[in-house]
């Protein structure tokens, strides 16, 4: 349960780091280009460009390596198992085989490239949203995204969920200490029993969460619309910062795409 803390707790750069300095729109229309460079890049060296800048960035702004463990050790796991899937489920040339009792798994070289391709864009572009969410709060981040146009249903539901799963993850941990206290965790059949009594909990409990918020929203005149700060317009020199960045990104994916590897 501790990785799920780390993953929704945020450690802010300090006031003089230039993710702070620069406003979290720039960040936002340069993270959009950077993501779609890295999906439609038809190479794995864009994607590997991506993550590396952006571990160096998250370096640069102290983030804690417990929290950049916690946050990167979901997607690695997603990463290698498409990698996987991809390497023995599709492709023609083989390359190699793997018994496993009386099954034998054919390895083939286009599937492994092909799977090693789809690990670097998801690790790529998740190393673009975390650094785009370092240093920013929910509020300005939500800000932007109503400044951009996004459906305020969508901003709405975004904010509400970061809220409350802070919440549902203070029930969580409740109820696993009290598994605990019962030794709901002795032994590998009786742990996952408990965790799926636990996610049943968590479950039922956010129904029951969701009826009394709607009911606290109602009672305080809550009209269909929650209220979003309102940012100041784009200056000119926030314009061409922005324009630059996206000229930059779209100047790395021609290179990369020129000369693939």
């Amino acid at each position: 349960m501790h990785h799920l803390h780390e993953l929704l707790s945020s450690h802010p750069c300090g006031n003089g780091h230039p993710l702070v300095r620069c406003d979290v729109r720039i960040r936002l229309i340069v993270a959009l280009a950077a993501i779609v460079a890295v999906v439609t890049s038809t190479g794995i060296g864009l994607g590997l460009l991506a993550f590396a800048c952006c571990l160096a960035g998250m370096a640069s702004a102290r983030t804690p390596v417990r929290s950049l463990v916690s946050r990167l050790s979901g997607p690695l796991a997603l990463a290698a198992l498409v990698c996987l899937l991809q390497t023995f489920m599709t492709g023609s040339t083989p390359w190699g085989n793997v018994d496993l009792g009386p099954w034998r798994l054919t390895a083939s070289r286009e599937g492994f490239h092909c799977g090693v391709l789809v690990a670097f864009r998801v690790l790529g572009s998740l190393g673009i949203v975390m650094l785009l969410c370092q240093g920013t709060t929910a509020e300005e981040l939500l800000a932007a995204l109503v400044w951009a146009r996004v459906p305020r249903t969508w901003i709405e539901i975004a904010l509400l969920m970061h809220r409350y799963l802070h919440v549902l993850f203070a029930q969580a941990v409740c109820v696993v200490a009290a598994q605990k206290v019962r030794l709901g965790h002795q032994g590998l059949r009786r742990s996952l029993r408990n965790a799926g009594n636990l996610a049943g909990i968590v479950v039922v409990r956010s129904l029951d969460q969701a009826e009394r918020t709607h009911e606290a929203m109602v009672a305080r005149g809550y009209q269909g619309c929650l209220p979003v700060p309102a940012l100041p317009p784009m200056s000119r020199r926030q314009i061409a910062v922005a324009s630059i960045g996206t000229a930059l990104v779209l100047a790395v994916y021609l290179l990369t795409e020129r000369w693939p590897w």
